[in-house]
């Protein structure tokens, strides 16, 4: 059951109160700007209908200088047509590239937008948020998710303008968390089509989207398709245990975090990726090879991935979970 909470944080400007006129000149506006600021941004993407109706907007690997310096490149984001409104999941990495989805979304329908899902609390998911906060539509998650990005934005009220980069790179952005939650599995029906949400283990701070009747599962940032990934305070034993659960939906599309959609081969691929991560790690811990020695042998030279330079940071925070932070390994399977 959706649990209600109406709070919102930041600026909220309702259409619903300007004449429909002017609702559709802004929108169109809005969609004429677009392309004459994109070269401005350095922001290319492609817009993919993976099934009819389901579509998922794909940027570039590009990472932007003026955008939060912990999430430069754009995530990936969904959106799911059908008569009765629109779903969309997640909101990449900045109300810009949000207008930019919305713009795309108004060269299929005019159906309003019902329903944002936020898949994870990491800003390449969710600072576009407040794009569709203003269109009134339903931004759902966990209370695990709402909890992290209510206590970012409160962090950032906190800091003084201008001496952090964050705090300066996020000035015209205002943080908007998800004003309903649900814990575990929900459902609901949009214009016929089932939409069905799964909060994974608490500690992953994750939702999957699934898609039953089109066999499509949009995973957020658990998965990754050719990118390097962030591993931010998850469990990477959970991770697997959680693309495994994943790989078991019998799904035909998975949509990733970044990176193109793929299929079950795809994830079965990083999730073995991680597994490999995992056991190299502790097969070097438990030889007594230190941090800087598993970083050096671990080049992945094998892996020609997307945002390399994100590769060392995994290997230091599997390291510290599998307590090479104090010294000592723990002895448990990586799988489990």
């Amino acid at each position: 059951m959706l649990i209600s909470d109406s709070s919102r944080s930041g600026w909220n400007f309702n259409l619903s109160r300007l004449p429909r006129a002017a609702v559709w000149a802004s929108i169109a506006l809005a969609g004429c700007l677009i392309p004459a600021l994109a070269p401005a941004v350095g922001r290319l993407y492609q817009v993919r209908e993976v099934k009819p109706h389901v579509f998922v907007w794909v940027p570039e690997d590009i990472i932007e200088p003026d955008a939060d310096p912990q999430y430069g490149r754009a995530g990936n984001a969904g959106f799911v047509v059908t008569s009765e409104g629109v779903v969309v999941v997640d909101a990449t990495n900045s109300p810009y590239h949000a207008r930019e989805v919305l713009y795309e979304i108004r060269e299929k329908t005019d159906q309003p937008v019902r329903y944002l899902i936020d898949t994870g609390a990491a800003g390449d998911e969710v600072l576009g948020n407040e794009v569709f906060a203003d269109l009134e539509a339903q931004i759902v998650s966990t209370p695990a998710i709402q909890g992290q990005m209510r206590s970012r934005a409160e962090a950032l009220a906190e800091t003084p303008g201008g001496s952090a980069a964050s705090n300066h790179r996020l000035r015209g952005i205002h943080i908007t968390p998800p004003n309903q939650t649900f814990q575990g599995e929900e459902e609901f029906s949009l214009g016929g089509q089932t939409v069905r949400l799964v909060a994974f283990d608490p500690s992953l701070h994750a939702v999957a989207v699934r898609l039953p009747v089109a066999r499509v599962v949009f995973l957020g940032d658990l998965f990754q398709n050719q990118y390097f990934p962030r591993l931010e305070s998850r469990d990477v034993r959970r991770w697997i245990d959680a693309l495994r659960q994943a790989e078991s939906w019998n799904a035909e599309v998975y949509v990733p975090g970044h990176g193109d959609p793929g299929g079950v081969k795809e994830v079965a691929e990083f999730r073995h990726f991680l597994e490999w991560v995992t056991n190299e790690v502790q097969t070097r811990l438990a030889e007594g090879k230190s941090l800087e020695q598993i970083k050096q042998e671990l080049a992945f030279d094998n892996y020609p991935w997307h945002a390399h330079e994100l590769a060392a940071h995994l290997v230091e925070g599997i390291y510290e979970q599998l307590g090479g932070g104090a010294g000592k390994p723990k002895a448990q399977n990586p799988g489990q």
